[in-house]
């Protein structure tokens, strides 16, 4: 139980120090922007002298002037959306057998047709160790971590994605196919097993090489994203015009903050590229560009509506057509959405697993334990104590 009146004091200490952070952040973002502008008078300077200097941390990598922005174009009509979105239950260490579950959305709306949308979501079932076991000592010995098993979940939802893509595909109608999330593996570098990392990240390559030769453009969604690229680039051109100190004057700040300095609703930033290592497994035209936009914040005008991140394989960035047909579907989804892309609201809602429907789960497990006379699943005395507490 938790006991909320002893923590008066910390929350007032609280509150001290987020005003205080609040001040500090003012500033460094008034820092920010100014270095903003003067970097862009040199941006292909300050791009050269980052890239001599390494990737530690990551900067981003300029196109273009960092401080361009473009106004949101329309969406055509029609249109051809698609999205996926995916949701899990990992082995738990408390319950055997060992097992794990993904389920994958696929949702497409053909946009100004009366064409029926797909709505639909595929379960994948899993015991045993799992289609990677040959690849993992820790999988064919029946032990799944929670990273492995989200790695899959992410690689289904891009298959899915890929797949719905091609069954949404109308000829001459634009379409675009919408992920939840980073198109870059950060998580799976540092699961301690370098074969299967390689594994997965080589799989999930061929995937977005099969969009690229298809035709289909994919882009990714991400909700107040921490990255802080362009903030590491500008400590550079810091760095180039004054002393050692410099490049700490904006610690602590994330790209999203100068860009709700910077970006009118529904603008959208320069495109830059990721200097990520792990994309150097991706074929060079499907290495990941990403750009900053504002999305509408719904029919709430007191709220100025966050700053998301969208990324783009290279060769989609490369187009004008399909780099404005990825940000004109944002703006417009979030619009629908209430600040939120509405069709990546649907993907989660049909591939979202509840409390109830784990429990439900596992009842069925021991359901079928039962009617083959298995003894029923064993749980931990630490989970049969969370389900009945004894006071």
């Amino acid at each position: 139980m938790l006991d909320l009146h002893a923590l008066s004091a910390d929350l007032d200490a609280f509150g001290t120090y987020q005003a205080e952070a609040q001040a500090r952040r003012r500033r460094r973002l008034a820092d920010a922007c100014a270095a903003l502008d003067a970097c862009a008078d040199r941006w292909e300077a300050v791009r050269d002298a980052a890239a001599e200097r390494g990737s530690t941390p990551l900067v981003a990598g300029l196109r273009e002037a960092p401080d361009a922005t473009y106004a949101a174009p329309g969406r055509p009509t029609p249109f051809t959306a698609v999205a996926t979105d995916g949701s899990q239950i990992y082995p738990d260490r408390h319950v055997e057998p060992s097992c794990y579950l993904i389920n994958t959305s696929r949702i497409a709306f053909q946009y100004g047709t009366l064409e029926t949308p797909i709505l639909e979501a595929e379960v994948d079932f899993e015991y045993e160790g799992c289609d990677l076991a040959e690849h993992s000592p820790g999988a064919r010995a029946g032990r799944v971590s929670d990273e492995i098993v989200s790695a899959l979940r992410d690689e289904q939802e891009l298959r899915a994605l890929l797949e719905t893509s091609r069954r949404a595909r109308r000829k001459g109608r634009p379409l675009v196919a919408l992920a939840d999330g980073t198109l870059i593996r950060w998580m799976i570098r540092g699961m301690d097993d370098r074969d299967l990392e390689d594994e997965l990240i080589g799989r999930y390559a061929a995937l977005l090489e099969d969009f690229r030769r298809e035709g289909l453009p994919p882009a990714s969604y991400v909700s107040m994203p921490g990255n802080a690229e362009l903030i590491n680039l500008l400590g550079v051109h810091l760095r180039m015009n004054g002393g050692e100190d410099d490049e700490d004057a904006l610690a602590g700040l994330l790209d999203r903050w100068l860009f709700a300095e910077t970006l009118a609703v529904g603008e959208r930033s320069a495109t830059f590229t990721s200097a990520s290592r792990i994309q150097t497994r991706y074929a060079e035209a499907d290495r990941i560009c990403y750009f900053y936009t504002r999305v509408p914040a719904g029919s709430d005008s007191n709220d100025p509506g966050e700053i998301a991140r969208v990324e783009v394989p290279q060769w989609v960035a490369d187009d004008a057509d399909l780099l404005n047909r990825a940000h004109g579907l944002i703006i417009s989804e979030c619009e629908k959405g209430g600040g939120y892309p509405m069709i990546l609201s649907e993907a989660h809602e049909h591939a979202v697993i509840r409390a109830p429907e784990k429990e439900r789960f596992y009842q069925m497990i021991e359901r079928a334990l039962r009617e083959r006379g298995l003894p029923p699943m064993r749980r931990s005395r630490k989970d049969r104590s969370k389900r009945t507490p004894a006071v």
